[in-house]
């Protein structure tokens, strides 16, 4: 009679490490997506901060950029029905050309401090995906 109750109970056991086992995986399989899920997040978001000069200096690339210059005035041409803003930026290093597809910020004007995120094209421009204004502080000290 004890050597029944002892096989129930290693029958109960390797029922348990079944359904341990079970859990382990699908835990690891759950892990092993939520990184993948991470990484590839992290990996399409990422973009390197690179001057006019570094960018000009390099061969056109799909790899995803961001330029900050400030806006060349004379430069800027709008084409609000094409919602196409090409414009210019400067920076200590040199002239860049960007394309722009998208509405034109209201604080778009010449001198603006612009980082723009995109591309350089074969010919020389950039084709920006995004673009961001940094904004004059309102705080500042009156002189």
């Amino acid at each position: 009679m004890i050597e029944a109750q002892d096989l129930e109970g290693a029958h109960q056991q390797k029922r348990l490490g079944g359904k341990q086992r079970k859990f382990l995986i699908g835990g690891l399989i759950i892990a092993a997506t939520i990184g993948y899920l991470i990484y590839a997040a992290a990996r399409g978001s990422t973009a390197y901060y690179v001057t006019i000069s570094e960018l000009t200096g390099q061969s056109p690339s799909t790899r995803s950029v961001r330029v900050a210059g400030n806006v060349v005035g004379e430069s800027i041409v709008w084409e609000p029905r094409d919602q196409r803003l090409q414009f210019e930026i400067t920076d200590e290093g040199g002239l860049l050309p960007v394309s722009y597809h998208g509405s034109r910020p209201d604080m778009f004007r010449d001198g603006a401090e612009v980082v723009v995120q995109g591309k350089l094209t074969p010919e020389g421009i950039f084709e920006a995906r995004t673009m961001l204004l940094k904004c004059p502080s309102k705080y500042e000290e009156a002189q």
